[in-house]
């Protein structure tokens, strides 16, 4: 009969301990959910910086371009000036994701699309191209590089300098 006491306040003794050791575990476990709940989570992807990288000119003029980060870094306002056939300029841009959270390019609007015809035959033959940045995924504090690339073509007709404005704003989302 004693040994059966024994047990049972054995038995009892265990259980007892293993509600503790739940609630403390209920405890680090609601503390560590409240943190991550509280944590302040940032959704910010701008450009940073841009650079021109190489200059071609055609004749014994340079090309020149007017580049400016704007609407606190969420576009790019750029103007080029190619003086003659085979000028060319070459701008990289990078995109910074300053947030806590990783970020998806969704893509890049562009003002005038270049790539479409009827906006391709007002700039004839000069050619602007940027590097397909879309469905990347920038990390948070990591940078993304991409390039800009203005090139005048040889056409057969006589060279006549050409003013290119051109417009770039980001398209992301974030990405979990």
């Amino acid at each position: 009969m004693k040994n059966m006491i024994y047990i049972r306040n054995s038995l009892i003794i265990i259980l007892c301990f293993t509600v503790i050791c739940m609630g403390i575990g209920f405890i680090v476990l609601s503390v560590e959910l409240k943190k991550e709940r509280d944590k302040d989570s940032s959704f910010q992807v701008v450009f940073s910086s841009i650079e021109k990288t190489s200059s071609v000119k055609g004749s014994s003029v340079n090309p020149v371009g007017k580049v400016d980060i704007q609407n606190g870094g969420l576009s790019l306002n750029m103007e080029f000036q190619l003086n003659a056939v085979h000028d060319e300029l070459t701008y990289v841009a990078t995109i910074h994701n300053s947030g806590t959270i990783p970020a998806l390019i969704v893509g890049l609007l562009e003002s005038p699309n270049y790539s479409e015809d009827r906006f391709q035959k007002l700039i004839f033959p000069v050619t602007v191209t940027v590097s397909d940045i879309e469905g990347k995924i920038i990390p948070p504090g990591e940078d993304l590089s991409f390039k800009i690339m203005v090139y005048y073509a040889p056409s057969g007709k006589e060279s006549v300098s050409r003013v290119v404005p051109y417009r770039i704003g980001l398209l992301t989302k974030s990405y979990s």
